[in-house]
C-alpha cells in the first residue's frame, strides 16, 4: 500500500491565511490520499515518514502542482527538483479551469530544476536520522535536490506577482507636474519609482502591508509605511500629510472597506489632486465563462485572486469613487490578453439583448478621479 507525506515549509507570516491553504489544498489534491505535516523544529521526521513510500516537500505555496499519474514510479530511488513553469510562459489562460483545458505546455529540453519550489523524493532513498527534526530534514532534502537532475515528469505552475512592475499604462495617467504621490499599496515599489523618473522632483510615499516589499520599496521611494491601506492612510492623516496625486494599484480589491480608503486619502487630496485605480474586471470573459459552468477557483494571483475580497465592474468603480467623494473624469478598458476560445463564446451570447462584449473583453477598470473642493468625504 502507498503511503504518501506531504511536508509543508513554514511560510513568513505575509504569505499565510486563505491564500496558503488553497494552495496546500491544490497539492493535497494533486497528491491524493496524504498525511500533511508542517516542517518544525519539534516533530520527528523518521517517525512522520516511517512507511512512507513516497514524501513531497513544497516550498513555494503560489504554485500548482502539474498532474502525474504514476507517481511512486517517478519518485523511486530519487529525490527530483520540481521544474518550474510560469505563467507568462503559457498561451493566455486567466482561470484554473482555462489552464485545466489548455494544460501545461509541452515539456521541452531538461532544466535545472528548483528545490525551493518542491521536491519529489523516496523516503527510502533519503531515510530520516532518528533524532532529525522536520525542518533539519527538509533542509536536508533541498541540499540533496540542489545537486540531484529535474525530470520533465514533475513539473509546477508558479503564479508571480506583479509587484515589481512600472505600470506604464497607470503612471502616464498621473500628473507629471504632481509635487506627492501617495501610492497606497506600493508593492515593491515599481510603478512609484517609475513615476519619480518621469516627475522632475517629485516625492513619493508609499503604504505596504507585506514587510519584505515594503523593504524593497524603502529603497526606491522616498518613505514607506509599513502597514495596510487604512491604517497607513489614518497615520498620513495624523501628520497632515497632504498629496496631489494617488495611485491605488490593485489593491481595491483586496480591502474590505475599499470606500472607506478613498475616503481616507479624499482627506489627504489637494484640491484637484487627482487619483488613478485600476481593478481586475469580474465580468471578464473568463470569470464569467466559469460560473456558467459552475466554477469559481481561487488561484494565487489573477482574476480569480485568493486575496480578493470586494469584486468590481465598470458601473460599481465609478459608484465607490463617487461615495468616496472623487469626480471620475475617465474610466477605461484594459482588454489584456484575450481568453481562449473566445469568439466561440461570444458567438453563443449573440442573440442576448443584455450583451456587454466590452466588459467580456476587459481585463481591468482603470480610473482617473479628481478632488474638488468641498465634495463629500
Amino acid at each position: 500500500m502507498t503511503r504518501a507525506v506531504l511536508l509543508f515549509a513554514r511560510e513568513p507570516a505575509a504569505a499565510g491565511g486563505f491564500g496558503r491553504r488553497l494552495a496546500q489544498l491544490r497539492w493535497k489534491r494533486w497528491l491524493g490520499e496524504a498525511s500533511e505535516h508542517t516542517t518544525d523544529e519539534r516533530t520527528s521526521a523518521a517517525a512522520v515518514f516511517a512507511g512512507a513510500s513516497v514524501g513531497v516537500l513544497v516550498g513555494e505555496v503560489t504554485a500548482i502542482p502539474e498532474p502525474v499519474s504514476q507517481i511512486l514510479e517517478l519518485a523511486r530511488g530519487r529525490v527530483l527538483p520540481a521544474l518550474g513553469v510560469r505563467m507568462e510562459d503559457l498561451p493566455p489562460v486567466h482561470t484554473l479551469r482555462e489552464l485545466q483545458r489548455a494544460g501545461l505546455p509541452p515539456a521541452g529540453e531538461t532544466a535545472g530544476g528548483s528545490p525551493q519550489l518542491a521536491v519529489l523524493f523516496d523516503p527510502a532513498a533519503m531515510p530520516a536520522d532518528p533524532a532529525e527534526s522536520l525542518a533539519a530534514y527538509a533542509a536536508r532534502i533541498r541540499g540533496e535536490a540542489a545537486s540531484r537532475p529535474a525530470d520533465l515528469g514533475f513539473r509546477a505552475l508558479v503564479f508571480e506577482e506583479p509587484s515589481d512592475h512600472p505600470r506604464p499604462e497607470l503612471v502616464e495617467l498621473l500628473p507629471r507636474t504632481a509635487r506627492n504621490l501617495c501610492d497606497v499599496g506600493c508593492s515593491a515599489g515599481g510603478a512609484g519609482a517609475a513615476w519619480k523618473g518621469r516627475a522632475a522632483g517629485g516625492r513619493v510615499i508609499g503604504i505596504e502591508n507585506d514587510p519584505r516589499a515594503a523593504r524593497i520599496a524603502a529603497g526606491r521611494l522616498d518613505r514607506v509605511l509599513t502597514a495596510d491601506a487604512l491604517n497607513g492612510l489614518e497615520a498620513l492623516g495624523r501628520e497632515d500629510a497632504r498629496f496631489d496625486a494617488f495611485l491605488f494599484a490593485d489593491i481595491l480589491e483586496h480591502l474590505e472597506d475599499p470606500v472607506r480608503a478613498l475616503c481616507l486619502a479624499k482627506r489627504l487630496a489637494e484640491p484637484g489632486a487627482r487619483l488613478v485605480a485600476s481593478v481586475p474586471n469580474v465580468g471578464h470573459l473568463s470569470m464569467v465563462r466559469d460560473l456558467v459552468a459552475g466554477r469559481f477557483d481561487p488561484v494565487p494571483a489573477g482574476l480569480a485572486d485568493a486575496g480578493h475580497l470586494r469584486w468590481f465592474s465598470r458601473d460599481f468603480l465609478r459608484e465607490v469613487l463617487e461615495e468616496a467623494g472623487w469626480r471620475v473624469e475617465d474610466l477605461r478598458s484594459v482588454a489584456g490578453a484575450p481568453a481562449p476560445d473566445a469568439e466561440d463564446f461570444l458567438g453563443s451570447l449573440a442573440d442576448w439583448d443584455g450583451l456587454d462584449r466590452q466588459s467580456l473583453q476587459t481585463y481591468q477598470w482603470i480610473a482617473v478621479a479628481v478632488a474638488d473642493a468641498g465634495s463629500k468625504v
